[in-house]
């Protein structure tokens, strides 16, 4: 029975092994390279300290999100913003801290997801002392996938980060 069950298996990745060599350019998966990958420094208009921000990847015929790498210094944040199709954020280094027009604060640190909902006023960053990084990947709706608002202020930021703790 093992003979038979290998040999079926043998012709399956075969099988699978032939598909995929017949498919053409516009078929085959693509790598992007992270080094291939542009970064810019966050703008000063929707960030307060030092941030750089690496596009990852767009929308395509394939997806309806945007992913980017953030790094935020310590005590770099996000300006208040929404998303018209949610937003989620993926923690790989330090933490992040995420706070809601309501007062809430929360901490995430490396391998916690955030949730942000659609149309939910939030903002997110470094705390004080440490740096933090995280991937977001952003729905997109109609050609939108965030709504910059104003900036939080110092104040807003150390009552949220004193209030997380």
């Amino acid at each position: 029975m093992a003979k038979k069950i290998n040999s079926k298996l043998g012709a399956l990745g075969l099988g699978l092994a032939l598909s995929t060599s017949t498919l053409n350019a516009e078929q085959a998966q693509k790598l992007t390279k992270f080094e291939d990958m542009k970064s810019f420094k966050g703008d000063a208009k929707i960030f307060s300290g030092e941030v750089k921000v690496t596009s990852m990847f767009g929308t395509n015929e394939n997806r309806n999100v945007t992913g980017g790498l953030v790094e935020f210094s310590p005590g770099a944040r996000s300006a208040w913003h929404t998303h018209p199709s949610g937003q989620t954020l993926i923690v790989v280094e330090g933490e992040i801290y995420t706070g809601t027009q309501g007062g809430i604060t929360q901490i995430a640190k490396k391998g916690d997801v955030i949730e942000c909902p659609v149309g939910v006023k939030h903002w997110h960053g470094a705390g004080t002392t440490q740096k933090g990084v995280h991937i977001a990947l952003t729905g997109d709706k109609d050609g939108q996938n965030v709504t910059w608002l104003e900036k939080l202020s110092d104040e807003e930021y150390e009552k949220a980060v004193k209030n997380a703790k």
